[in-house]
């Protein structure tokens, strides 16, 4: 299962708890035209959330960094708590250390084959017991991961990842708790090079899709300020449309899309798209105006998780916002 499949099914549980109390029951609320816009704002407002879920992965709501009062650079069963720090503990040559690892952990493969441990909203408590950790790494809150240290008297790390200062932030942070400042500081280095060097073309107007469904334009969700994900556009060339509004990730409707004139449409799709598919995306997107030549559909799940391979997903948005 992946992502995205995760949150869906999670939303697909809230269509049905509201199904089973239709709506001519629901007695809170004075007419069934008052229950209906109820239900669809409840399910748009936990669609945005999950949608911040992305981005923070499991760190909905921004969470201070905490760190153990007790000396970790000797732990030797480390879980990392999200696919971004296993991606960053392993880049750090500390993969020989790792005895779990979160669901939705891709990267590196080696990575992949380790215990799962569940995600950091639902860990496997049985399975964290059996690994026998010694330190827990975590993004965001992770409140299920944070009582399971505290009961167990784990030292427990957690760290946010919504932004690109965030990133450094961690991988500096991680570094220092595992006993590895070097080689943190040299992938930071090689981190600030490669951004430095990264050339890219004017700034055109944008707007970011985060993984429309084929004949579903109600309520569109994009990446708004302050959000890894804006920030590689932005890196990228592109120019979010959306980047002067309060909400980092806001749900557009098709009017005010359409008022904001974007030159292009990034379909970003948590999954492989098909000949079909990408025919039925690109329909959507003709219905409201736009032309075949407006829109990029990428369907590598890898630009939508914030993680040490930003410049190949800006290197992958640029070349999009590049192609003829």
């Amino acid at each position: 299962m992946n992502l995205f499949s995760y949150l869906t099914l999670t939303l697909i549980e809230l269509n049905i708890i509201i199904k089973m109390n239709p709506l001519n029951q629901v007695e809170e609320f004075p007419s069934r035209r008052a229950a209906r816009r109820a239900a669809t704002s409840w399910r748009h407002a936990l669609a945005c959330v999950l949608c911040a879920c992305l981005s923070g992965l499991f760190g909905c709501t921004r969470q201070p960094p905490t760190q153990p009062a007790t000396p970790t650079s000797e732990a030797s069963r480390i879980i990392c708590g999200s696919p971004a720090i296993a991606e960053i503990v392993f880049s750090l040559g500390c993969g020989d250390r790792v005895v779990g690892v979160s669901a939705f952990t891709d990267w590196p493969p080696v990575a992949a084959q380790k215990p799962i441990i569940g995600d950091a909203l639902t860990p496997n408590r049985e399975k964290l017991l059996a690994l026998q950790p010694d330190l827990i790494l975590a993004q965001g809150r992770a409140e299920s991961l944070r009582r399971f240290a505290a009961a167990q008297h784990i030292p427990f790390v957690t760290l946010p990842l919504e932004t690109l200062a965030d990133l450094r932030a961690m991988i500096h942070v991680l570094a220092e708790t595992l006993g590895v400042p070097q080689q943190g500081q040299r992938i930071l280095e090689k981190m600030d090079a490669d951004l430095r060097a990264f050339t890219a073309p004017a700034q055109i107007p944008v707007f970011i899709a985060l993984d429309h469904s084929p004949g579903d334009l109600s309520g569109l969700m994009t990446a708004g300020p302050n959000t890894f994900l804006s920030e590689i556009v932005e890196k990228a060339g592109g120019n979010n449309i959306f980047s002067d509004i309060s909400s980092s990730w806001p749900r557009i409707s098709q009017e005010t899309l359409i008022r904001r004139k974007p030159a292009l449409i990034l379909d970003l799709q948590s999954t492989p798209a098909n000949d079909t598919r990408r025919a039925a995306l690109l329909a959507d997107w003709e219905k409201l105006g736009f032309q075949p030549h407006q829109i990029r559909i990428l369907d590598d799940g890898t630009l939508l998780k914030p993680g040490l391979r930003a410049i190949y997903s800006a290197r992958q948005i640029a070349a999009a916002l590049l192609a003829d």
